[in-house]
């Protein structure tokens, strides 16, 4: 129920992390009121320029989402999404070798963009005191050297006035493009540190339709073959593949016509796979994304960090596409959203950042760049995840253990048990 003295609560942003958030929201204030640029048009939108490519939503993210819209994944699969076992349902490669194909018991469930997007706002709008500004470009935050109490809008309809819509909370989800650090600055805040990594990751994606095939390939992944390339073929609603091509640094970049783009294909999948895909029916045109660098902004850090204010999915921290681990990153953050409010504490911001934290601390050592260790320990780090890889490739303990880390469903601690590292130090030998 929501607390007397939480009246207000302003998402910025339409996308997943701010739908998820907003459900959050209206089990702590009155009125949440949801603002984004777009309208609600059940299809790609605009705010979300890579939402063409492949996403999936990990186990870890998939039960979020049930816990806080109850039941919507069973809807959603009703619906087409594909839910499959993460490791025995795909075929996915490490450093060219296949992992054995053994069930972990955890499932993620995929489907496009929008149709995420499309069964969340469903869900949303049902609950009470949910309101949806549509249309609308945030224009700043309003607030003091204390805290946030709201933010400046202002619709994109002829002859619109700016508007002021005052909260006790905000939540930025405006995604790697938000201006909340120039905001802060603008009243007289510092500007949190980023942390960046730059890894030069290019892709190039097409919706496809396979011809009829056994089992259930939904999955091909990470560098099949030497050159920094790699391809998604992920099973999606409608009985539809996201092709999606992925490269790192300029000479691996996927092309978006339509010979390179084969020739990429031929090259980075297995012979099966380029055979499948050259008798496919093409169902979209090529289009395609460039993500130079991760980026972490350091809220947490920031000195004299305002209350009232929460930021959250890509706006607070990007991560590598190629793990495929956004939309489950913003599902456990709008879980550490929904107990820091259920603890009752006074200082939200704080309180939320030291969770989003610890959230973020297993991801983003994921997304560094491996061949560039910056110190001692993480050259160990990284020759230990070599052997570690090399081992999954025959050991199905060892590649369970590692498909559960990067699913984010166990810490990596969890790769250090005798029973596991032992194993990869004993192939390796």
């Amino acid at each position: 129920m929501p607390n007397e003295n939480n009246e207000n609560a302003v998402v910025l942003g339409a996308g997943f992390a701010g739908l998820l958030s907003a459900a959050v929201l209206t089990n702590f204030y009155r009125q949440v009121t949801v603002v984004d640029r777009d309208p609600a048009s059940g299809q790609y939108r605009r705010g979300v320029p890579h939402g063409r490519h492949a996403h999936n939503l990990l186990p870890a993210g998939a039960r979020v989402v049930d816990e806080v819209f109850p039941g919507l994944v069973d809807e959603m699969r009703a619906d087409g999404a594909v839910v499959a076992d993460v490791l025995s349902d795909y075929r996915f490669y490490l450093c060219g070798n296949e992992l054995p194909r053994v069930p972990v018991g955890a499932h993620s469930v995929q489907a496009t963009r929008p149709f995420y997007e499309r069964h969340l706002r469903r869900r949303l709008v049902e609950q009470d005191g949910l309101r949806m500004v549509l249309g609308a470009d945030v224009v700043g935050l309003i607030g003091d050297d204390r805290r946030i109490t709201g933010v400046r809008v202002l619709r994109q309809e002829p002859s619109s006035s700016e508007e002021t819509l005052n909260a006790d909370l905000v939540v930025d989800a405006m995604g790697r493009g938000s201006r909340t650090p120039a905001w802060l600055e603008q009243l007289g805040h510092e500007r949190p540190a980023e942390q960046r990594v730059n890894i030069d990751v290019a892709y190039a994606s097409r919706l496809v339709r396979l011809p009829p095939q056994p089992g259930r390939a939904l999955l091909i992944g990470g560098n099949v073959r030497a050159g920094g390339r790699g391809l998604l073929l992920l099973a999606v609603e409608d009985g539809r593949h996201v092709l999606t091509l992925t490269g790192t640094g300029p000479a691996s970049r996927p092309p978006t016509d339509e010979a390179g783009f084969a020739q990429f294909v031929a090259a980075a999948a297995p012979d099966d796979v380029v055979a499948a895909l050259e008798s496919a029916e093409a169902l979209s045109d090529i289009v395609a994304y460039r993500f130079p660098a991760t980026r972490w902004r350091r809220y947490d850090q920031l000195a004299g960090l305002p209350d009232g204010l929460v930021v959250v999915g890509d706006a607070l921290c990007s991560l590598s596409p190629v793990n495929a681990q956004g939309l489950t990153v913003a599902a456990l953050e709008a879980r550490a959203l929904r107990d820091t409010l259920s603890a009752g504490r006074r200082d939200v911001a704080a309180d939320f950042f030291a969770r989003a934290t610890s959230i973020l601390t297993a991801p983003w050592g994921m997304a560094n760049e491996p061949g560039h260790p910056a110190n001692l320990t993480q050259k160990m780090q990284g020759a230990m995840m070599s052997r570690l890889m090399a081992a999954a490739a025959t050991d199905p303990t060892v590649a369970a253990q590692l498909i559960r880390v990067l699913a984010l469903l166990d810490p990596p601690s969890k790769l250090l048990r005798p029973a596991v590292l032992g194993r990869a130090l004993r192939r390796a030998a």
